[in-house]
Parts: structure tokens; sequence; C-alpha cells
């Protein structure tokens, strides 16, 4: 046989070599995270139409992984749609909507600053002075942006609170003291040198507060959060609201002070408010449901334009797609 006619071995296609290429072809479609892009209102102010949300990697891995309350997961519905909601009843579990607060077996849901980062919606900021702010008690309502145009019915929401970043520059290393005030109740903290982001107010039936460090550069809000970015996972202050709501709806008055030591000086750089989401009942009036052993719970951020398990009822965790790992917003 002459040289020329003999085929390399890699030059010819294989059995083997096939059966990896499809392997490795597999495998990266099981890796790969999928993609969804948002077409609807249910879920803001986080989310808005043209928005995209993206699982994680081995997105097939999320099925045997089950929820954990306040996921945002891509499900299916009856019709085989698919839609973006969050989790917030799990398997077993009895949830009930009661004054546009959310309960689980009786017990109202409190949030943490990171889900109200999410979830809240960011009202007009009020006037401030260099050392001080209020806001007087008010009726602030479930209005959002996205339904400008649209015919809404609106409702009162007494959970509301504010956000301020707060800059402190002691030479002489003195602390300055920050205090926040929603209604009969203050918190206090001892602020070092630098940039503060200061949050407090009512939200599930607690009086909350929390303080923490912001870089030199970072925005007052963090997009379309109604905080300042990387808040804590944890109040650092949450006290039952023990007082008697004179007017039904009203939210209660804020103030913020901020007393800097001999030598030291602060000023208040913005302040913003914040309304929690304020959850509704069923457009039937039922406001309670007992979830079995293989369903879920589900809601939209934006219940007044969300179709949910208030609609659909309890939905099956075999109509779990996929975790939501991440989100590109199409605007801030």
């Amino acid at each position: 046989m002459l040289l020329g006619d003999v085929v390399p071995s890699w030059g010819r296609p294989t059995v083997t070599s096939v059966i990896v290429a499809v392997g490795v072809v597999a495998l990266l479609a099981a890796v790969r995270p999928l993609v969804y892009e948002v077409d609807g209102v249910s879920m803001a102010p986080g989310l808005v139409p043209g928005d995209r949300v993206t699982s994680g990697p081995f997105p097939w891995l999320d099925r045997l992984h089950g929820p954990r309350r306040f996921e945002r997961w891509v499900l299916a519905t009856a019709d085989g749609a698919a839609a973006i909601k969050r989790v917030v009843g799990l398997p077993g579990e009895r949830v009930s909507i009661a004054a546009g607060e959310l309960a689980i077996d009786g017990m109202t849901v409190l949030k943490g600053p990171r889900l109200l980062a999410a979830v809240g919606v960011p009202v007009a900021a009020g006037p401030s002075a260099a050392a001080w702010w209020s806001m007087a008690a008010g009726e602030i309502l479930d209005d959002m942006a996205c339904d400008a145009g649209k015919s809404v019915v609106l409702r009162p929401v007494r959970d509301v609170g504010f956000a301020a970043v707060v800059t402190v520059e002691t030479p002489s290393g003195g602390n300055v003291r920050g205090r926040a005030t929603v209604g009969r109740t203050a918190v206090t903290w001892q602020l070092t040198a630098g940039r503060h982001a200061i949050v407090a107010g009512r939200l599930d039936g607690h009086v909350v507060a929390v303080a923490w460090r912001l870089p030199a550069a970072a925005p007052a809000l963090a997009g379309r959060s109604c905080l300042p970015p990387e808040p804590p996972s944890r109040w650092s202050a949450a006290v039952p609201w023990a007082e008697a709501d004179s007017t039904t709806g009203q939210s209660p008055p804020l103030a913020l002070t901020i007393e800097p030591a001999v030598g030291s000086t602060a000023r208040i750089e913005r302040v913003d408010r914040w309304r929690d989401v304020l959850f509704r009942p069923a457009a039937d009036g039922v406001t309670e449901w007992h979830l079995a052993t293989d369903t879920v719970f589900t809601l939209g951020d934006h219940p007044a334009s969300s179709r949910d398990s208030r609609h659909w009822g309890p939905v099956p965790l075999t109509a779990l797609r996929h975790r939501v790992a991440s989100t590109a917003c199409v605007g801030k």
C-alpha cells in the first residue's frame, strides 16, 4: 500500500468520538442557564417588561431541590404558559392575607432588609435639613408608575418608612449619634466617620431599623430598589408595633435626627421614603388557603396587577420549572 493511501485514524469519525461529541453537547446544554424575558408588570418594581431573568447553571437540578420562601421561580401555568412569581407559602402550610399583610400558620411574616429592597416601592422624598428630617403621619397609596393610565383601585398602605444616607466626619475621633423615630419608638446608633445608610419604618406589625456602612461612591438608591446598596440580611431592631392606629390606613410619623459630637460634623445627604408591598385578598374575597404536601402558594410583587395563587389556587411542585438566579434590567 502506498503511503499516500493511509488515512490517519483521527481524520475519520468513530463511534466513540461521536458519542463523546454528543455527550459534550448534552453537558453544555445541561449546564447552560436558561433565559426568560419579562412581558408583564406582576413582579414590578423589580421586574418590568423587557427585563430578562436567568436560571442558575444546571437548571434541571432546580426540580430536585425544594423552593425556599420568597424565592422567585419560573413556573408553568395551567395553560402551559411560563410565569414568574414569588413562592410565599410552602407545602403543608396555611397561608392567609389580612390587612395587607401575609401570615403563615397564623403568624405575620416579617420581611428582612434584603427582601424589602426587592419588593418595597420608592415613594417621593420629603424635605430635609443638614441634621434632621421628619414626615408627619398621612395616607400613602399602593400606586405604581407602571400602572399609569390604567384604571386601578388604590388602597392605603400603613407599612411605610425611610431610607437615608448620612455622611459623618470626625477629625477628633468622636462618634455621631443617629436617631430614627417611627411613631413613638426610637432607635439610635453611634456612627463613625464615613457614609452610612439608615433605614427605619413600620413593617409587618413591627418597627424595624438598621444602619450599615456605604462605600464612598455608592448611590443613594440601588437601581429600582427602595434601599441603598447591599443592605444586611437582618434588622438591628425589630420591635412589635404596639400603638393603636387612630385612623385606618394611616402611615406612622417618621423622623431622623443626627447629633454630632464635639469636633465632629455630619449631614443628611438624602432621604427617600418607601412603602411595603400591599398584599390583596382574592377577587372573590378568599383570604386563607391550606396547602397540600405537594403544593406551594405564589404571589406577584405587584398584587394589584398580578394573577397568581389567589386566582389559580396552590401550585403543584411539578409546575415549578426554574429558580430565578439573576436579572438583567432594561433600565434603572
